[in-house]
């Protein structure tokens, strides 16, 4: 298994990633890591349900570095997704080998100030980002495949706003 994108979205397996992403990366698998997801059924029947063709496993936060590690023996490309930063650098924190993380829709909720159109941060999420950035991670916020890719120095920091 190839992981072709790790991608942080609130709304985790949706019509952007199966029909944008998925398609133009040729991923065949989605992997969900996700603690709320992994204990619910229903949620994660309606994932695979909305991912077509593709497969989807859900499985808790703190499994992602076992599971990539697992997923090395298998074929295709996949597409790991987070619901937070806090949750990717969960992962991280917990051994998860992620380059690049790709921050794509992060939607308005109390709190969350919005930094571009399809993301809106807390302070704790910036404080997850910095410190996913301090372990190495590149981050860029690209909400479609023909987007481009903003940099993290373009819209983490303070009056960085585009």
């Amino acid at each position: 298994m190839t992981l072709v994108l790790a991608r942080v979205d609130d709304r985790l397996v949706h019509g952007q990633v199966v029909l944008a992403w998925a398609a133009t990366l040729r991923a065949t698998r989605l992997l969900v890591a996700d603690d709320g997801a992994a204990r619910a059924e229903w949620e994660r029947q309606l994932m695979q349900v909305s991912a077509g063709d593709l497969t989807v496993e859900v499985f808790p936060v703190v499994e992602t570095a076992v599971r990539l590690e697992g997923e090395k023996a298998k074929s295709g490309a996949a597409i790991l997704l987070f619901r937070s930063p806090a949750a990717a650098l969960a992962a991280v924190e917990a051994g998860a080998a992620i380059d690049e993380l790709n921050l794509g829709g992060l939607h308005h909720a109390p709190g969350r100030e919005p930094v571009l159109d399809y993301l809106y941060l807390n302070e704790q999420d910036k404080e997850a980002l910095r410190r996913l950035e301090e372990r190495g991670v590149r981050l860029s916020a690209r909400d479609l495949p023909s987007s481009r890719a903003l940099p993290a120095t373009e819209w983490l920091e303070p009056g960085s706003v585009t």
